[in-house]
């Protein structure tokens, strides 16, 4: 690459970095600056997570995994106005939490940029980044204080650093750790990057061993401090997060948190972790053995359901959109009818939501399918689609578990665009060979 290409991405770069930045500090000064944060989960990281920073430990084990109470917490002890810790918290806590995932979500939309930019052309990878800039369910994420942004910031720079590393140890190194951070975050994603050594076997066969141990030896180091603490602290081993069987335990109908679970099934704190798990999985165990095809059409309905439906969609307030057009579908089907659902507070925003969630999974199919030929060099994102979608067909799907796969279904949508676009001034592009021979200086 010359000087002049590098400065060129670089800025480009910069400029997609800046101008989500600004959108989304917009979008955190204008709303709530200090909203009720009684019950639901953000109460819940904030209070735990300042236990966590302050005192070493929460009033019993947790069973998610800790980086974004800690995330939390370590704002709280920096305020000099804190307050005695319930459900209160200071506008400054909540704004610079706000401000720092605005950052990260900047982060994100110019990692999307890079990324599409490797695997398809720089016009894909313009297209992607813009459409990360604008996309309102990622500047919405900005405001919510849930551990979806700081999961997408860290899956997504450890996705950029793998598919722009040199093929040695170290760049490796980096990426585990990238990854084991995400794990931290999110424990649902615990398991993903193991298939990433199949996919360095299949790319750098010659190196494949040692960049895997690589990887794995860091991604393993990272993830091991939340496995010692939890040893050392509650005497429980704990490799990720304790809410796995839960959300197997789950149904479609009762989305409550492993919490509220314990409660239903009357676990209590100082039940031993064996004889929770075997407490789950024998309810599990029942409910598949009694009914195994209503079983597994719970799981396929719940997934489908959390595929649907947009996420973010519950920031606005009034009637459901999905339930309004169903009604009109099963009992209406006039055109004053049609006009009345436009009535709907809040229905145009919700209406964008919707737009780039099905636009992103429609065109994101036909880029997968378009990009089949190249299926190696694209492993690592078909691989984390299966993935969310594989693990939670088992586990409990919502529309935010699901949504880390949005930006990926983007920038398989923005390089068919791209592709299409292209097609009409020249004969097509595909991911040439000569990019596909410069990514022999990364790992893919």
């Amino acid at each position: 690459m010359s000087p002049t290409t590098s400065t060129v991405l670089w800025r480009r770069t910069l400029l997609i970095f800046c101008a989500a930045l600004i959108v989304r500090l917009v979008f955190v000064l204008l709303i709530d600056p200090a909203p009720s944060l009684r019950g639901g989960d953000t109460n819940w990281y904030m209070h735990n997570g300042h236990q966590l920073v302050t005192t070493g430990k929460t009033p019993g084990p947790l069973q998610t995994a800790p980086l974004y109470p800690v995330f939390l917490g370590i704002i709280q002890v920096l305020d000099p106005a804190s307050p005695a810790r319930g459900h209160y918290y200071t506008t400054a806590e909540m704004q610079i939490a706000r401000s720092l995932q605005a950052i990260m979500g900047a982060a994100v939309c110019a990692a999307v940029y890079l990324i599409a930019r490797r695997l398809f052309s720089e016009r894909a990878g313009l297209l992607a980044g813009v459409l990360m800039i604008v996309s309102p369910v990622l500047i919405i994420e900005a405001g919510n204080l849930t551990s979806e942004g700081l999961f997408l910031f860290f899956l997504f720079m450890a996705l950029l650093f793998y598919l722009y590393a040199k093929p040695t140890p170290p760049y490796l190194v980096l990426v585990g750790a990238l990854f084991g951070l995400a794990t931290l975050t999110r424990a649902v994603f615990l398991l993903f990057p193991l298939g990433l050594v199949l996919h360095l076997f299949l790319v750098q066969r010659r190196h494949w061993l040692r960049l895997s141990l690589a990887l794995l030896t860091s991604y393993a180091l990272i993830v091991s401090t939340w496995t010692i603490y939890n040893l050392a602290v509650w005497d429980r081993l704990v490799v990720g997060g304790e809410g796995f069987w839960s959300f197997i335990y789950l149904r479609v109908d009762s989305p409550i948190s492993p919490e509220e679970v314990d409660q239903q099934l009357e676990i209590s704190d100082t039940d031993d972790q064996q004889d929770r798990t075997n407490i789950l999985k024998t309810e599990i165990k029942k409910n598949i053995t009694n009914d195994p095809v209503g079983w597994f059409m719970d799981r396929f309905q719940g997934l489908a359901k959390a595929y649907i439906q947009p996420h973010n969609t519950v920031y606005y307030p009034g009637e459901s959109i999905r339930d309004a057009v169903s009604h009109w579908l099963r009992e209406d089907h006039s055109l004053a009818g049609l006009v009345d659902l436009t009535r709907i507070e809040s229905f145009w925003p919700k209406l964008a939501l919707y737009l780039f969630h099905f636009g992103g999974l429609a065109l994101g199919v036909l880029g997968m399918l378009w990009s089949w030929r190249q299926w190696r060099v694209f492993l690592p994102l078909y691989g984390l689609l299966l993935y969310f979608t594989g693990i939670h067909l088992v586990l409990m799907a919502l529309p935010r578990y699901l949504f880390p796969m949005y930006p990926i279904w983007w920038i398989f949508a923005a390089g068919w665009i791209g592709t299409q676009w292209a097609s009409r001034r020249v004969s097509g592009e595909k991911p040439s060979d000569e990019r596909l021979a410069a990514a022999d200086q990364a790992v893919v």
